[in-house]
């Protein structure tokens, strides 16, 4: 099957490593002949997956000097350090975390605008790239959306060069005003960003998205035909194991803390703590890199409510397998109500696999909960002043704790199992590329 897979050209904005924060396109190429992907990605770092060996990185400090001077070059092919790294190596990837970490900590309307026009005004079309994508001469040019523009403008580019088959594949509504921050500067650049989506989507053959809500909807907004893709899991070794909940009950949140989710969790720390006034009755965990900043949340990190910083991948297995419910939070506050209006956190993949009880908290009208309600695979929350009572609910009657385990494991094995994403994926991309 591999020998007949179509060459794919996929052109996003961080490297692919395994092991990092932004694994969920490796993992989803995990099935295709590394021999037939190559990427092109504009941050800095180093790539380190498995799934591919073929890199072309245009360097954003290389793209700044280029304003300036413009014989500098702001492409070059760079090795997949997958495996065990050099001491060079390892250093650039730990500079390039601290980066990424301090950027989206101190990111604002106008330092992002002021980065969109030194790209804008920068050398980023070069020979090197010329060269790259023309070498790489893809079946099908896979092109995941991005809420910044510099990323559409390249991604069209390479697009109109090569007139190959194009897909988009939409992580989260990067297009409509929504989901937005109410500033000027921000409407500016997502104005911007449409107008190369827009033009991108008159080249594209089909639309890739991580729920039934983002197709149905990005579908009728673009009239290009669209299918669901996530992140896929084996499910050939596992197993739902029904447990008997523990005394007291154990919660996990593991995740990022950031577009207002400390909210959230800071409701259900305070619904915990009510709930705990005559005898423990549950613990709230959380995992995360950030540190916690919220003043809110900040006076409930006491007693049953701990913060315990960030795990690795693999402890994050162990925690959520030891744990009896499992949290999906997303801000009900009106500034970040649809921050995740049509994403699908990777996570929720892994609550499934594990079998647990999920607790959601979200808006009904964003993707991941109506996906959610629709597949009946956690228990959901959609109002702040509920979280007690539902808790509550939760602590009295245990069996529901199971049986809402074993609904997401079943949602879990029927829509993201690797043996029915995979050869789905495949067939998709070569249907697209004519190969089928």
């Amino acid at each position: 099957m591999s020998e007949r897979m179509p060459k794919v050209l996929v052109v996003a904005i961080n490297a692919w490593q395994d092991q990092g924060a932004n694994h969920t396109l490796s993992e989803i190429f995990s099935c295709w002949d590394k021999s037939k992907v190559s990427q092109i990605y504009v941050r800095g770092g180093l790539p380190s997956t498995a799934v591919c060996d073929r890199f072309l990185r245009i360097s954003e400090n290389d793209i700044i000097r280029s304003v300036v001077k413009r014989n500098t070059k702001t492409a070059s092919v760079v090795e997949n350090c997958f495996g065990e790294l050099s001491e060079a190596q390892q250093k650039e990837l730990e500079l390039e975390r601290k980066r990424y970490s301090k950027r989206k900590k101190n990111n604002s309307s106008v330092k992002s605008l002021c980065r969109e026009v030194i790209w804008f005004l920068s050398k980023w079309k070069s020979k090197e790239l010329l060269d790259f994508i023309k070498e790489s001469d893809p079946d099908v040019i896979f092109l995941p959306m991005v809420p910044v523009v510099y990323m559409p403008r390249i991604q069209y580019y390479i697009v109109r060069t090569l007139k190959k088959p194009t897909v988009f594949y939409i992580l989260d509504d990067c297009y409509s005003y929504r989901n937005m921050k109410k500033s000027p500067l921000t409407f500016l650049q997502r104005f911007w960003g449409r107008i190369y989506i827009k033009k991108i989507m008159k080249h594209t053959d089909r639309i890739f998205t991580m729920t039934p809500k983002a197709s149905e909807t990005f579908e009728k907004i673009f009239s290009v035909k669209a299918s669901i893709l996530t992140k896929a899991v084996d499910y050939s070794n596992l197993e739902f194991c029904p447990e008997s909940p523990r005394e007291p009950l154990t919660m996990v949140y593991t995740g990022r803390l950031y577009f207002g989710r400390e909210d959230a969790l800071a409701n259900i720390a305070k619904a915990v703590h009510s709930i705990n006034r005559d005898g423990e009755r549950l613990r709230l965990h959380i995992y995360a890199p950030e540190k916690v900043s919220d003043e809110a949340l900040l006076r409930e990190l006491h007693h049953s409510v701990k913060y315990m910083g960030e795990v690795t991948r693999n402890e994050v297995k162990r925690i959520q397998q030891e744990s009896d419910i499992a949290i999906f939070a997303e801000s009900l506050h009106k500034k970040y109500r649809y921050a995740a209006g049509m994403s699908f956190s990777t996570k929720l993949t892994d609550y499934f696999a594990s079998g647990r009880c999920i607790f959601a908290v979200g808006d009904k009208d964003i993707a991941p909960i109506d996906y959610l309600m629709r597949e009946d695979a956690a228990c959901v929350v959609t109002d702040y002043k509920d979280i007690e009572a539902t808790l509550r609910r939760l602590c009295d009657n245990p069996e529901l704790i199971t049986e809402y385990g074993r609904k997401a494991f079943e949602c879990g094995k029927r829509n993201h199992s690797d043996t029915g994403v995979y050869p789905a994926f495949i067939k998709e991309m070569k249907e697209i590329a004519g190969e089928y």
